[in-house]
Protein backbone atom coordinates (compact mmCIF):
# COMPACT_ATOMS: atom_id res chain seq x y z
CA UNK A 1 0.00 0.00 0.00
CA UNK A 2 1.08 3.58 -0.64
CA UNK A 3 1.27 5.71 2.50
CA UNK A 4 -0.18 9.26 2.34
CA UNK A 5 2.62 11.76 2.85
CA UNK A 6 1.96 14.45 5.49
CA UNK A 7 1.71 17.84 3.78
CA UNK A 8 3.06 21.24 4.75
CA UNK A 9 -0.48 22.51 5.43
CA UNK A 10 -0.84 20.11 8.36
CA UNK A 11 2.81 20.26 9.40
CA UNK A 12 2.73 24.05 9.71
CA UNK A 13 -0.11 23.80 12.25
CA UNK A 14 2.20 22.10 14.74
CA UNK A 15 3.30 24.41 17.55
CA UNK A 16 6.20 22.46 19.01
CA UNK A 17 9.23 21.12 17.13
CA UNK A 18 11.55 21.06 20.15
CA UNK A 19 14.26 22.95 18.25
CA UNK A 20 14.44 20.36 15.46
CA UNK A 21 13.91 20.89 11.71
CA UNK A 22 12.42 18.55 9.12
CA UNK A 23 12.58 18.51 5.34
CA UNK A 24 9.02 18.23 4.04
CA UNK A 25 9.35 18.65 0.26
CA UNK A 26 8.91 15.26 -1.51
CA UNK A 27 10.67 16.54 -4.65
CA UNK A 28 13.86 17.16 -2.67
CA UNK A 29 13.60 13.71 -1.11
CA UNK A 30 13.41 12.19 -4.60
CA UNK A 31 16.73 13.87 -5.46
CA UNK A 32 18.27 12.70 -2.18
CA UNK A 33 17.25 9.07 -2.60
CA UNK A 34 18.42 9.11 -6.23
CA UNK A 35 21.82 10.32 -5.02
CA UNK A 36 22.01 7.79 -2.19
CA UNK A 37 21.19 4.91 -4.58
CA UNK A 38 20.47 2.68 -1.59
CA UNK A 39 19.71 -0.38 -3.70
CA UNK A 40 23.47 -0.74 -4.24
CA UNK A 41 23.70 -1.72 -0.57
CA UNK A 42 20.20 -3.10 -0.03
CA UNK A 43 19.77 -5.25 -3.11
CA UNK A 44 16.64 -6.84 -1.67
CA UNK A 45 14.84 -3.96 0.12
CA UNK A 46 11.93 -6.22 1.10
CA UNK A 47 14.31 -7.88 3.62
CA UNK A 48 15.37 -4.52 5.07
CA UNK A 49 14.60 -3.38 8.61
CA UNK A 50 14.78 0.37 9.28
CA UNK A 51 15.07 2.04 12.67
CA UNK A 52 14.07 5.73 12.51
CA UNK A 53 15.16 7.89 15.47
CA UNK A 54 13.39 11.25 16.05
CA UNK A 55 11.28 10.92 12.85
CA UNK A 56 9.29 14.06 13.74
CA UNK A 57 6.55 14.62 11.18
CA UNK A 58 7.22 11.35 9.34
CA UNK A 59 7.55 12.74 5.80
CA UNK A 60 10.88 11.03 5.18
CA UNK A 61 9.55 7.83 6.77
CA UNK A 62 6.50 7.69 4.48
CA UNK A 63 8.49 8.51 1.34
CA UNK A 64 11.11 5.90 2.20
CA UNK A 65 8.48 3.22 2.76
CA UNK A 66 6.67 4.03 -0.47
CA UNK A 67 9.93 3.86 -2.42
CA UNK A 68 11.52 0.72 -0.92
CA UNK A 69 8.74 -1.26 0.87
CA UNK A 70 11.05 -2.53 3.62
CA UNK A 71 10.23 -5.57 5.73
CA UNK A 72 9.92 -3.44 8.89
CA UNK A 73 10.01 0.31 9.51
CA UNK A 74 10.01 1.34 13.18
CA UNK A 75 9.89 4.98 14.32
CA UNK A 76 11.03 5.91 17.83
CA UNK A 77 9.45 9.20 18.89
CA UNK A 78 8.56 10.24 22.45
CA UNK A 79 8.05 14.00 22.09
CA UNK A 80 4.37 14.59 22.73
CA UNK A 81 3.25 16.85 19.85
CA UNK A 82 5.26 14.95 17.25
CA UNK A 83 4.13 11.55 18.53
CA UNK A 84 0.49 12.68 18.36
CA UNK A 85 1.05 13.99 14.83
CA UNK A 86 2.49 10.64 13.73
CA UNK A 87 -0.38 8.73 15.31
CA UNK A 88 -2.96 11.02 13.66
CA UNK A 89 -1.41 10.78 10.19
CA UNK A 90 0.28 7.38 10.01
CA UNK A 91 -1.32 5.06 12.58
CA UNK A 92 -3.17 3.02 9.95
CA UNK A 93 -0.04 2.60 7.82
CA UNK A 94 2.56 -0.21 7.90
CA UNK A 95 4.90 2.17 9.74
CA UNK A 96 5.43 1.18 13.37
CA UNK A 97 5.16 4.15 15.78
CA UNK A 98 6.86 3.52 19.13
CA UNK A 99 6.59 5.99 22.01
CA UNK A 100 10.11 5.51 23.30
CA UNK A 101 13.08 7.81 23.91
CA UNK A 102 15.91 7.49 21.34
CA UNK A 103 18.30 9.15 23.81
CA UNK A 104 17.76 6.48 26.48
CA UNK A 105 20.17 3.55 26.01
CA UNK A 106 17.71 1.16 27.69
CA UNK A 107 15.26 1.83 24.83
CA UNK A 108 17.36 -0.34 22.54
CA UNK A 109 17.92 -3.24 24.92
CA UNK A 110 14.19 -3.29 25.66
CA UNK A 111 13.26 -3.01 21.99
CA UNK A 112 15.70 -5.67 20.78
CA UNK A 113 16.44 -8.04 23.65
CA UNK A 114 13.40 -7.97 25.92
CA UNK A 115 10.29 -6.99 23.95
CA UNK A 116 11.86 -8.24 20.68
CA UNK A 117 9.82 -5.71 18.73
CA UNK A 118 12.73 -4.89 16.44
CA UNK A 119 15.42 -7.57 16.06
CA UNK A 120 18.08 -6.92 13.38
CA UNK A 121 20.13 -9.62 11.73
CA UNK A 122 23.79 -9.92 12.76
CA UNK A 123 26.04 -9.84 9.70
CA UNK A 124 29.83 -10.30 9.32
CA UNK A 125 32.02 -7.17 9.26
CA UNK A 126 33.25 -7.62 5.69
CA UNK A 127 30.39 -5.53 4.25
CA UNK A 128 27.69 -3.01 5.19
CA UNK A 129 24.78 -4.85 6.81
CA UNK A 130 22.31 -5.22 3.92
CA UNK A 131 19.23 -5.93 6.06
CA UNK A 132 19.50 -3.14 8.66
CA UNK A 133 19.53 0.65 8.23
CA UNK A 134 19.37 3.38 10.85
CA UNK A 135 18.15 6.91 10.09
CA UNK A 136 18.05 9.77 12.59
CA UNK A 137 17.29 13.45 12.87
CA UNK A 138 19.39 15.28 15.47
CA UNK A 139 19.04 18.81 14.10
CA UNK A 140 18.35 20.30 17.53
CA UNK A 141 20.84 22.10 19.74
CA UNK A 142 23.30 19.94 21.62
CA UNK A 143 23.43 17.26 18.93
CA UNK A 144 27.21 16.89 18.84
CA UNK A 145 27.44 15.03 22.13
CA UNK A 146 24.95 12.39 20.99
CA UNK A 147 26.66 12.00 17.61
CA UNK A 148 29.99 11.51 19.40
CA UNK A 149 28.43 8.79 21.54
CA UNK A 150 27.18 7.03 18.41
CA UNK A 151 30.63 7.32 16.79
CA UNK A 152 32.16 5.85 19.92
CA UNK A 153 29.77 2.91 19.59
CA UNK A 154 31.13 2.25 16.10
CA UNK A 155 34.64 2.09 17.55
CA UNK A 156 33.58 -0.20 20.39
CA UNK A 157 31.25 -2.25 18.15
CA UNK A 158 28.39 -2.03 20.64
CA UNK A 159 24.88 -0.52 20.66
CA UNK A 160 23.42 -0.99 17.15
CA UNK A 161 26.89 -1.77 15.77
CA UNK A 162 26.97 -5.18 17.40
CA UNK A 163 24.92 -6.22 14.37
CA UNK A 164 27.78 -5.40 12.00
CA UNK A 165 28.56 -2.38 9.87
CA UNK A 166 25.25 -0.52 9.98
CA UNK A 167 24.76 2.45 7.65
CA UNK A 168 23.31 5.58 9.25
CA UNK A 169 21.60 8.47 7.44
CA UNK A 170 21.90 11.38 9.82
CA UNK A 171 20.30 14.85 9.72
CA UNK A 172 22.16 17.48 11.77
CA UNK A 173 22.86 21.23 11.90
CA UNK A 174 25.12 22.21 9.00
CA UNK A 175 27.61 23.63 11.51
CA UNK A 176 27.90 20.17 13.07
CA UNK A 177 28.31 18.55 9.65
CA UNK A 178 31.11 21.00 8.82
CA UNK A 179 32.86 20.15 12.09
CA UNK A 180 32.31 16.42 11.63
CA UNK A 181 33.67 16.40 8.06
CA UNK A 182 36.60 18.77 8.67
CA UNK A 183 39.84 17.66 7.03
CA UNK A 184 43.34 17.91 8.55
CA UNK A 185 44.81 21.42 8.80
CA UNK A 186 41.40 23.13 8.60
CA UNK A 187 40.08 25.48 11.27
CA UNK A 188 37.13 23.22 12.11
CA UNK A 189 39.31 20.15 12.72
CA UNK A 190 38.48 18.65 16.13
CA UNK A 191 38.29 15.36 18.03
CA UNK A 192 34.86 14.95 16.44
CA UNK A 193 36.29 14.83 12.91
CA UNK A 194 39.26 12.71 14.00
CA UNK A 195 36.88 10.06 15.37
CA UNK A 196 34.68 10.26 12.26
CA UNK A 197 37.73 9.68 10.06
CA UNK A 198 39.02 6.83 12.21
CA UNK A 199 35.81 4.80 12.28
CA UNK A 200 33.69 5.79 9.26
CA UNK A 201 33.44 6.77 5.63
CA UNK A 202 31.11 9.76 5.85
CA UNK A 203 29.75 11.88 3.00
CA UNK A 204 27.70 15.06 2.78
CA UNK A 205 24.48 14.15 0.93
CA UNK A 206 22.34 17.30 1.16
CA UNK A 207 22.36 20.76 2.71
CA UNK A 208 19.76 23.53 3.06
CA UNK A 209 21.95 26.55 2.27
CA UNK A 210 24.48 26.82 -0.58
CA UNK A 211 26.44 29.46 1.36
CA UNK A 212 27.25 26.82 4.00
CA UNK A 213 29.33 24.91 1.45
CA UNK A 214 32.13 27.45 1.86
CA UNK A 215 33.09 25.73 5.11
CA UNK A 216 33.65 22.31 3.49
CA UNK A 217 36.68 20.95 1.65
CA UNK A 218 36.35 21.85 -2.05
CA UNK A 219 37.75 18.54 -3.31
CA UNK A 220 35.29 16.62 -1.14
CA UNK A 221 32.39 18.75 -2.38
CA UNK A 222 33.35 17.93 -5.96
CA UNK A 223 33.26 14.24 -5.09
CA UNK A 224 30.06 14.39 -3.02
CA UNK A 225 28.08 16.83 -5.20
CA UNK A 226 25.45 17.30 -2.47
CA UNK A 227 21.80 18.11 -3.09
CA UNK A 228 21.14 21.76 -2.24
CA UNK A 229 17.69 22.85 -1.14
CA UNK A 230 16.27 25.99 0.51
CA UNK A 231 14.88 26.96 3.88
CA UNK A 232 11.40 26.96 2.28
CA UNK A 233 11.70 23.19 1.84
CA UNK A 234 11.95 22.53 5.57
CA UNK A 235 9.86 23.36 8.61
CA UNK A 236 10.29 25.43 10.68
CA UNK A 237 11.93 27.63 8.06
CA UNK A 238 13.71 29.95 10.48
CA UNK A 239 16.97 29.18 12.22
CA UNK A 240 20.20 27.43 11.29
CA UNK A 241 20.62 25.40 8.08
CA UNK A 242 20.62 21.60 8.28
CA UNK A 243 22.52 18.87 6.45
CA UNK A 244 22.21 15.15 5.74
CA UNK A 245 25.26 12.89 5.97
CA UNK A 246 25.67 9.22 5.05
CA UNK A 247 27.83 7.37 7.58
CA UNK A 248 29.31 3.93 6.83
CA UNK A 249 31.51 2.14 9.41
CA UNK A 250 34.93 1.08 8.05
CA UNK A 251 37.59 -1.47 9.00
CA UNK A 252 40.19 -0.46 11.57
CA UNK A 253 42.79 -2.53 13.44
CA UNK A 254 44.29 -0.13 15.99
CA UNK A 255 43.87 -0.38 19.76
CA UNK A 256 40.80 1.78 20.34
CA UNK A 257 41.49 2.60 24.01
CA UNK A 258 45.06 3.75 23.38
CA UNK A 259 44.01 5.58 20.21
CA UNK A 260 41.26 7.40 22.11
CA UNK A 261 43.75 8.44 24.80
CA UNK A 262 46.29 9.73 22.27
CA UNK A 263 43.81 11.61 20.07
CA UNK A 264 41.91 13.09 23.01
CA UNK A 265 44.97 14.49 24.75
CA UNK A 266 46.66 15.77 21.62
CA UNK A 267 43.55 17.49 20.30
CA UNK A 268 43.23 19.49 23.52
CA UNK A 269 46.38 21.27 22.33
CA UNK A 270 45.57 20.94 18.64
CA UNK A 271 47.40 24.13 17.59
CA UNK A 272 50.72 23.27 19.28
CA UNK A 273 53.52 21.50 17.31
CA UNK A 274 54.23 17.89 18.26
CA UNK A 275 57.82 18.89 19.00
CA UNK A 276 56.59 20.47 22.23
CA UNK A 277 53.24 18.84 23.00
CA UNK A 278 54.00 15.14 23.54
CA UNK A 279 54.40 15.45 27.31
CA UNK A 280 50.62 15.81 27.36
CA UNK A 281 50.52 12.02 26.83
CA UNK A 282 52.52 11.40 30.00
CA UNK A 283 55.67 12.37 31.88
CA UNK A 284 58.71 11.87 29.66
CA UNK A 285 56.57 11.66 26.54
CA UNK A 286 58.46 14.37 24.67
CA UNK A 287 61.81 12.62 25.04
CA UNK A 288 60.33 9.22 24.14
CA UNK A 289 58.42 10.30 21.02
CA UNK A 290 61.23 12.56 19.79
CA UNK A 291 63.54 9.56 19.87
CA UNK A 292 61.08 7.10 18.26
CA UNK A 293 59.53 9.18 15.49
CA UNK A 294 61.61 8.41 12.40
CA UNK A 295 60.26 11.14 10.12
CA UNK A 296 61.30 14.28 12.01
CA UNK A 297 59.12 16.47 9.81
CA UNK A 298 56.15 14.97 11.66
CA UNK A 299 57.29 16.79 14.80
CA UNK A 300 56.67 20.11 13.05
CA UNK A 301 53.00 19.27 12.56
CA UNK A 302 50.25 20.28 14.95
CA UNK A 303 47.64 17.73 16.10
CA UNK A 304 45.03 19.44 13.88
CA UNK A 305 47.31 18.73 10.86
CA UNK A 306 47.54 14.99 11.51
CA UNK A 307 45.90 12.44 9.23
CA UNK A 308 44.18 9.30 10.46
CA UNK A 309 47.27 7.26 9.49
CA UNK A 310 49.55 9.57 11.50
CA UNK A 311 47.35 9.28 14.60
CA UNK A 312 47.46 5.50 14.22
CA UNK A 313 51.27 5.65 13.94
CA UNK A 314 51.55 7.71 17.13
CA UNK A 315 49.16 5.30 18.87
CA UNK A 316 51.44 2.38 17.90
CA UNK A 317 54.42 4.19 19.42
CA UNK A 318 52.40 5.00 22.53
CA UNK A 319 51.37 1.34 22.89
CA UNK A 320 55.05 0.31 22.73
CA UNK A 321 56.14 2.91 25.31
CA UNK A 322 57.47 1.00 28.36
CA UNK A 323 56.66 3.87 30.73
CA UNK A 324 53.35 5.01 29.31
CA UNK A 325 50.76 6.11 31.90
CA UNK A 326 47.93 3.85 32.99
CA UNK A 327 45.15 5.03 30.70
CA UNK A 328 42.56 3.47 33.02
CA UNK A 329 43.59 6.10 35.57
CA UNK A 330 43.32 8.85 32.98
CA UNK A 331 41.82 12.26 33.60
CA UNK A 332 41.83 15.24 31.29
CA UNK A 333 43.23 18.47 32.71
CA UNK A 334 40.54 21.00 31.86
CA UNK A 335 42.98 23.80 32.63
CA UNK A 336 45.43 22.69 29.93
CA UNK A 337 45.79 25.38 27.30
CA UNK A 338 47.71 25.94 24.10
CA UNK A 339 50.35 27.74 26.17
CA UNK A 340 50.98 24.91 28.62
CA UNK A 341 53.20 23.03 26.15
Amino acid sequence: MSIPIPGIKDISKLKFFYGFKYLWNPTVYDKIFDKLDLTRTYKNPKELKVLDLYPGVGVQSAIFYNKYSPKQYSMIEKRSSLYKFLKANLEDSPLQILKKDPYDWSTYSNLINEERIFVPEVQPPDHINDTFLTVANVTGEGSEGLIMQWLSCIGNKNWLYRFGKVKMLLWMPSTTARKLLARPSTHSRSKCSVVREGFTDTKLVAISDADELKGFDSQCLEEWDPVIFSAADMWPTKGKPIALVEMDPIDFDFDVENWDYVTRHLMILKGTPLSTVMDSLGHGGQQYFNSRITDKSLLKKRPLDLTNEEFIYLTKLFTEWPFKPDILMDFVDMYQTEHSG
